[in-house]
């Protein structure tokens, strides 16, 4: 036996040194500012606890429910919950690897031997034969090196970024869900805005026509508010059939396809954004679900490098045995057994190829560390970008607003003075125009706050619950 493991020294050296020549991938270290472009005085610190359910800040009853709606039966949240239910499957299978294997195996067999010809004499084996056994083959390999943690920590980066994944999509279907929504109703006021045009191009052809008769106005000027008036309805024309395909967009985003238009019922009151909430740079490493995402990844890299760099060492094998043997032949015997043996197994000619994967392996590792950088710095990237634009949204929308106040008063003035007969047709015609581009700009403008305002409840990893990951976790345990 001292020979035997004198023998194999040198072989263990060697595995070591193999191990040795394959380094660990460098730790992460991911680049973020201390605070965002954003002043903290001009967040909302009463925003930050509700990113779980951030569109119930909108304060907006139809976007609730349509939230809880696709978070129910939207193909996306299926798909990822399908997705989360496989990767849990396929860790728990994992995790046995080093667990005692094998089960039993019975057998049996009869059978009827008689002479063919040869001597008249002797009849040793001949008649009714009859055998049956029972093992128990186990096979048991010896976690004594840490395979079993490495294993353990490569399937739960790989369950743990299945289950971000599930999470991420989740989110972006919250977010999708909003925007549609958000999108529905500017369509919704843009298309009354496009109904007040034709009001006010309708009455202003009534009073042309009325003059027309008397002879005070040109022909001209009639022939423009008509093209102004048919323009305006080919555009409500338009809003209309956008309108309507904005409705069955978001019909079949929340896994209602097949429903009619009619179930989605819209006005054109359009709801204010919430304030920017409070948060700083460090917050999206433990918020964001694709940031999570790939620091699962990494950690499933870094156990798989390490099983590639213990696959170079030797592995011990048990494979204990329990066998029951029955046999009759005239009469009956009954047999049984126990055995214990081992071996031990060291790879010697497929070290090369062990050694080419633990770097490549090695190679990948550091990618999934490079990945986590990335996905970090553009977490930072899109919620620094995100905040800035929501910024200057509610003092744009008050001066918005004034400008149309003012733009409807000119317009009104305007349009008094020409049935008055103290401005011409183009003062009038200006002066609407001015009043419904202004109109259009704040409609415009509201769309724009709240779109800005989901993409920076998006940025800063909300939409999923982060509370409850803890519960999910454990569940696997």
């Amino acid at each position: 036996m001292k020979h035997v493991l004198w023998a194999a020294a040198p072989l263990c050296l060697a595995a070591l040194s193999g191990c040795s020549s394959v380094p660990d991938a460098r730790a992460p270290a991911p680049v973020v500012a201390a605070q965002f472009s954003v002043a903290p005085a001009a967040a909302d610190p009463q925003a930050a606890p509700q990113l779980n359910t951030w569109w119930t800040l909108f304060e907006q009853p139809l976007l609730n429910r349509l939230v809880d709606q696709a978070l129910a039966a939207s193909t996306e949240v299926r798909m990822g919950l399908a997705r989360v239910r496989e990767a849990r499957a396929l860790r728990e299978a994992a995790l046995t690897q080093y667990q005692p294997q094998g089960g039993l195996r019975a057998s049996g067999d009869h059978r009827k031997v008689q002479r063919l010809g040869g001597a008249a004499e002797g009849g040793i084996g001949l008649g009714r034969q009859s055998s049956a056994g029972l093992d128990l083959q186990v096979s048991w390999e010896l976690d004594v090196l840490g395979r079993g943690d490495a294993l353990a920590r490569q399937a739960d980066g790989d369950y743990g970024a299945a289950l971000y994944g599930a999470y991420g999509e989740r989110a972006t279907l919250v977010a999708e869900v909003a925007r549609s929504l958000f999108e529905a109703q500017r369509l919704t006021a843009a298309l009354a805005d496009a109904q007040a045009t034709i009001t006010i191009q309708t009455r202003l052809q009534q009073v042309l026509a009325r003059k027309l008769e008397r002879g005070l106005v040109a022909l001209a000027d009639v022939a423009r508010v008509d093209a102004s008036l048919l323009a305006a309805q080919a555009n409500a024309l338009v809003l209309q059939s956008q309108l309507d395909a904005a409705r069955r967009a978001l019909l079949v985003l929340v896994g209602q396809g097949d429903q009619p238009l009619s179930a989605l019922v819209l006005d054109d009151s359009q709801t204010q954004a919430p304030a920017l909430p409070q948060a700083l740079p460090a917050d999206l490493l433990a918020r964001r679900p694709d940031v999570l995402q790939a620091q699962a990844q990494m950690d499933a890299a870094a156990g798989g490098l390490e099983l590639s760099r213990l696959a170079l060492l030797p592995s011990i094998t048990l494979t204990p045995g329990l066998g029951l043997n029955w046999q009759k032949q005239g009469a009956s015997l009954s047999t049984g057994l126990w055995s214990l043996a081992g071996n031990v197994a060291m790879p010697v000619l497929d070290r090369p190829r062990l050694l080419a994967n633990a770097r490549a392996l090695g190679a990948r590792a550091e990618q999934a560390v490079i990945a986590y950088e990335q996905v970090v710095q553009r977490a930072f990237s899109e919620t620094d970008q995100a905040l800035l634009r929501m910024a200057p949204d509610r003092q744009r929308l008050q001066v918005l607003a004034q400008a149309e106040a003012r733009a409807q008063t000119a317009y009104e003035a305007a349009r008094k003075g020409y049935e008055a007969g103290f401005f011409d047709l183009v003062v009038v015609l200006d002066a609407e125009q001015v009043y419904r581009d202004s109109r259009g700009g704040l409609t415009q403008a509201r769309a724009e706050a709240l779109a800005h305002a989901v993409q920076v409840f998006q940025a800063l990893g909300g939409g999923w619950p982060r509370d409850a990951l803890g519960a999910e976790t454990q569940k696997t345990n």
